[in-house]
């Protein structure tokens, strides 16, 4: 497959990669502090996709795997932060861990379809980063340096979290993580016992928190487990919080995509001998953006009705007509 993708770290940080397509090579670049959104159905091939583009950019890539275990505990041995972020970023904490073990320790060879399983090792570069950072302050403190506190990693975590989900506050200390309902009197409930929502967006900030600086981090569906609600939300603070780095995001979620500003691409079919059937969003479609990507994205016929996005309208016409997309335009 090496031979379908040509990939390169351009000057200023530009990651550019090319898909293979039955027309050719499409060329794609996604500078720093910028997004690039590909949407398709089942079969489209965007797993497929993520693991391609992570293979050929190597150390610059970073790709979270929609086949992912959210099993969060805090009470996970505590290591150093090199060796957490190792086991993190290629699934072996050794010293000579490197980009060769990547494949086999945190894919087991099956890149594709491989459960990613490496919460403990994010919550450890998270404890980890915690301690250094707060012994450094100490230090200066003890030296007689008056400079401010440099933020944790876990600091910004929480304030993330704070702006998506004020319902609930993280608590964490030196070594654990509990959860307490906002304004409630009563005791707090550990982190092994989060919602799976709860988990997916520690998960994801974490992620992204603690990616490589200048790097490409590749979301395969991010939206899985998060609500509709917070999605916008939560990828505008991932977007803000990473200026450094460069996002790719494959999803099926059309109405996700089609809400984000970058450039959208269609998947609608992958074979491996020809590669991606793609279809680039047009800018002068005569429909606006999130429109064109909704029509172009999906497998069904595609249904105008009244009603507005967030109206009870929506969801009675999807109920009645499932096989086909809806979408609403307003009041006539």
């Amino acid at each position: 497959m090496a031979s379908h993708f040509r990939t390169r770290c351009e000057e200023f940080m530009t990651f550019s990669f090319s898909v293979l397509t039955p027309t050719g090579l499409k060329h794609f670049g996604v500078e720093p502090g910028t997004s690039l959104f590909f949407v398709g159905a089942n079969g489209g091939g965007k797993t497929r996709l993520a693991v391609n583009i992570e293979s050929n950019l190597g150390d610059v890539a970073h790709r979270i795997s929609a086949h992912r275990a959210l099993s969060l505990n805090p009470g996970v041995p505590k290591v150093s932060e090199r060796v957490a972020l190792l086991g993190l970023r290629y699934g072996y904490p050794g010293e000579n861990s490197g980009l060769g073990h990547r494949p086999v320790n945190r894919w087991g060879n099956k890149a594709a379809v491989r459960l990613l399983n490496d919460y403990d090792f994010l919550v450890q570069a998270l404890f980890a980063e915690q301690s250094n950072t707060s012994l450094e302050t100490h230090k200066r403190a003890r030296a007689g340096i008056r400079t401010p506190a440099s933020v944790t990693k876990f600091e910004r975590l929480v304030e993330i979290w704070d702006r998506l989900l004020p319902h609930r506050k993280l608590e964490i200390t030196g070594d654990d993580i509990v959860v307490s309902v906002t304004g409630s009197s009563a005791p707090g409930y550990p982190a092994t016992e989060m919602s799976d929502g709860e988990r997916a967006v520690f998960y994801l900030i974490g992620q992204t928190l603690t990616a490589a600086a200048n790097s490409l981090i590749i979301f395969d569906e991010p939206e899985l487990h998060v609500h509709r609600s917070i999605l916008a939300h939560l990828w505008d603070e991932l977007e803000a919080a990473r200026a450094d780095c460069g996002m790719v995001i494959i999803s099926h979620d059309l109405d996700f995509v089609a809400s984000r500003k970058g450039e959208k691409i269609v998947l609608q079919q992958y074979t491996p001998a020809e590669g991606w059937t793609i279809e680039i969003v047009p800018e002068d479609s005569g429909f606006t953006e999130d429109l064109t990507t909704l029509i172009l994205g999906s497998r069904k016929p595609v249904l105008f009705v009244e009603g507005a996005a967030n109206s009870l309208d929506k969801a009675i016409y999807r109920a009645c007509y499932p096989r086909w997309t809806i979408v609403p335009r307003g009041f006539m």
